[in-house]
This record gives C-alpha cells, sequence and structure tokens, in this order.
C-alpha cells in the first residue's frame, strides 16, 4: 500500500500586492496543513499583439517574477517545500490546471489586471466559480 500524497496548496502569482498577499497567506496555511505550496504563474501574448516585439520574452518574465515571490516565502516558511509552475494561458484556466490534485487553491481579490472598485477580479471570479477544490480569495486590506 502507498502512502497518501501530502497535501498541495495551490496559489496564483502576478507579482501585484494583492497576488502577495495570498501567497504569505497560502504559505501560512500550508505550514499549518503540512502540506506542499505550489506557486503558479501564468502569461500570454495579449489578443491586440499581431508580432512579438524584439528582444520580449514574456516567459522569462513570469518565471523572474515567480522567483522572486518565491524567495521571500522560502526565507519567510523555511519549513515549506515550495514548488513553481510557469503556466502559458490565460491565469484562470492555468490555475486550475495546476490545482487539480489540490487541497485548496488560494489567489488574490485584485491583480495587475484589476479595474477600480471591483470585488474580485476576474481571474478570482473564474477559479471560485469552477474550481477543483476550496478556493480562498485573499483580500487586500483597506487603507
Amino acid at each position: 500500500m502507498t502512502a497518501p500524497a501530502s497535501p498541495v496548496v495551490v496559489v496564483g502569482v502576478d507579482g501585484s500586492t494583492g497576488s502577495r498577499d495570498a501567497v504569505r497567506w497560502a504559505a501560512d496555511y500550508a505550514r499549518m496543513a503540512g502540506a506542499e505550496l505550489r506557486a503558479v504563474a501564468s502569461w500570454r501574448w495579449p489578443n491586440y499583439v499581431t508580432r512579438i516585439p524584439p528582444g520580449v520574452d514574456l516567459e522569462a518574465d513570469t518565471r523572474r517574477t515567480l522567483q522572486e515571490v518565491v524567495a521571500e516565502i522560502r526565507a519567510e516558511f523555511p519549513e515549506v517545500p515550495v514548488s513553481e509552475r510557469v503556466v502559458e494561458g490565460p491565469g484562470g484556466l492555468a490555475l486550475l490546471s495546476q490545482a487539480a490534485d489540490a487541497t485548496l487553491l488560494v489567489v488574490g481579490a485584485r491583480g495587475r489586471a484589476a479595474y477600480p472598485g471591483m470585488l474580485l477580479g476576474s481571474v478570482a471570479e473564474y477559479c471560485v466559480r469552477n474550481g477543483p477544490c476550496p478556493v480562498v480569495v485573499v483580500r487586500i486590506p483597506a487603507k
């Protein structure tokens, strides 16, 4: 008989303040639950871009942002195992693809593309509506 896999907490990372708050919350939860933290960032070319500008590498930029955020979390929560995934595609679909085996999915309420006054960003709303596991939405504290 094989031992059950350890629980996995998936968290979305886009480098925004809301995303960083979500990652910190998810890492603290993973620490308490004895879970692995899977940090996921996604990238895609905007629909209106017809040619790739010279020197632009969205995948590499996304990976750098993810590594920066994860380095902060590893320093703050050294006991939490963290894996990193960079996925091409829309944020909501990318997160759900990585949360298929997760016990929890954590997203920030508003990321980079949010409009002022929105309670949830489009990615958070998509995940809440379609998530394969429980979804926690971490809101930025009011200032």
